[in-house]
């Protein structure tokens, strides 16, 4: 009789504790849903819950409705432990409550009624062609003096790699041939400099040294001040021009430090051949470009979500002509969708399944985990490989994400980023308007 009861009391407890955890999961991610949610205009969205909730929403004039409940003026209270679906109408915004068991509150959510963004996607390589900001220092070394002794100048002023070198002796510095002509006019006096280091700007001074080797004044530090390399166009908007690619920011192959953009454009790209990936090691698409020929726009910034500017020449998709919606985040799904991506002379469109979403409140990369499942593309790079950042992700006709990264481990897999952060970091708002932004820091 002992033994039964005590069984019955464990089967009890256990009951109890998984009960209680499903519904602290439930809560937690409940609670981690965004304080602002985005709906396209006319679209409805559900958000499934099953804890006990109450309902208390105040509506802009014929804004939302909540499972076909008008909300409009002083706004409606009810009990569910239903899904709740929003159906929009019109741009505004509504505010809703949510109380658990209708006592304790734990979600004030902001619904906001967005207008829809439409954009044309990309999939065309393109050559990049960025110029810094200054100059950017990539390694600091000993510069030996006319007098056989070793100095390190930039050390001495503190100087750090990774830093960017903006202004030498009060002339705004503008690549590394014109860092040497001002050094030389120096004649090894001290003299003052101005750097970035992230968004810091600092001041400092430097006693440039003669060098033994070859007589010219130097200050110990390797400076580079333009980069060049292959990716793929994300999107771009015809009326505005705006585009943006690659989905991640362009770092120094040196310091691993996003490059700060003081102008740059991109170029028809041809595809002059590819290395498959392989485990281990990641596959490549080497492009071909000229510099002053077929130029396509101009880049304004360079961001942790890819490069951004304007077209100087519209080109055209074959697989999309017109402009397609962009999704919001919580409107992608796990399954089928397609890519666009150059791998031969065009564009083509291959079929992809988007095995994980990160369901993230907030820009952030890395929100969904893709894998190739289309063989003809197996066959031709074995996967995902560099030079396809940025490759438009379709899913049920909507601009859902991009490609960014590709799993050292397995090339048939990597992750892409939502296509409403890269909207959002863009010079779109959500009229599909060019408006004014700052260039990135």
């Amino acid at each position: 009789m002992r033994k039964w009861r005590r069984a019955v009391l464990i089967a009890l407890f256990l009951a109890v504790a998984v009960a209680s955890a499903t519904v602290l999961y439930d809560i937690y991610s409940f609670i981690s849903m965004p304080q602002e949610y985005l709906i396209v205009e006319g679209e409805e969205q559900t958000l499934d819950f099953k804890l006990p909730l109450k309902i208390h929403a105040v509506s802009q004039e014929g804004t939302i409705k909540l499972n076909g409940l008008d909300i409009t003026g002083g706004g409606i209270g009810f009990i569910s432990s239903k899904p709740l679906t929003i159906q929009t109408s019109a741009k505004g915004s509504a505010v809703i409550e949510f109380k658990l068991f209708g006592l304790i509150p734990i979600k004030r959510m902001t619904v906001s009624v967005v207008p829809p963004v439409k954009v044309i996607p990309g999939g065309q390589s393109i050559g990049v062609k960025l110029y810094t900001q200054g100059v950017l220092v990539v390694a600091v070394a000993e510069v030996t003096g006319i007098d056989g002794r070793a100095y390190n100048p930039a050390v001495q002023a503190g100087i750090a790699v990774g830093d960017s070198i903006i202004e030498i002796n009060g002339i705004k510095v503008r690549d590394a041939e014109h860092v040497i002509r001002i050094l030389e006019n120096s004649k090894g006096e001290e003299i003052p400099l101005v750097i970035k280091r992230g968004k810091q700007t600092l001041n400092k001074t430097i006693k440039p040294v003669k060098s033994h080797e070859d007589g010219k004044y130097r200050i110990g530090a390797w400076v580079r001040d333009k980069t060049a390399g292959v990716g793929t166009l994300s999107f771009f908007c015809p009326e505005t021009g705006n585009f943006g690619a690659l989905g991640h920011a362009i770092t120094d192959v040196d310091t691993g430090l996003m490059l700060s953009v003081e102008e740059g454009e991109i170029l028809e790209s041809r595809v002059a051949s590819i290395q498959k990936g392989e485990k281990s090691r990641p596959g490549e698409i080497r492009g071909i470009f000229f510099e002053e020929q077929n130029k396509l726009g101009v880049i304004e910034k360079n961001t942790e979500f890819g490069i951004y500017g304007v077209m100087s020449k519209i080109i055209e998709n074959p697989y999309y002509p017109e402009p397609i919606p962009v999704a919001m985040h919580q409107q992608v799904k796990e399954g089928s969708a397609h890519i666009l991506t150059t791998v031969d002379e065009n564009v083509e469109m291959y079929e992809v399944e988007i095995q994980r979403i990160a369901r993230q409140s907030y820009p952030e990369p890395k929100s969904l985990i893709i894998k190739v499942t289309d063989k003809r593309l197996l066959e031709k790079t074995g996967g995902i490989v560099q030079g396809m950042s940025g490759s438009p992700i379709i899913q049920d006709g909507k601009l859902v994400g991009m490609v960014t990264h590709v799993f050292v481990n397995d090339p048939t897999r990597g992750y892409g980023i939502f296509a409403e952060w890269m909207i959002y970091n863009s010079n779109l708002n959500q009229n599909g308007d060019a408006t004014e932004v700052d260039k990135a820091e």
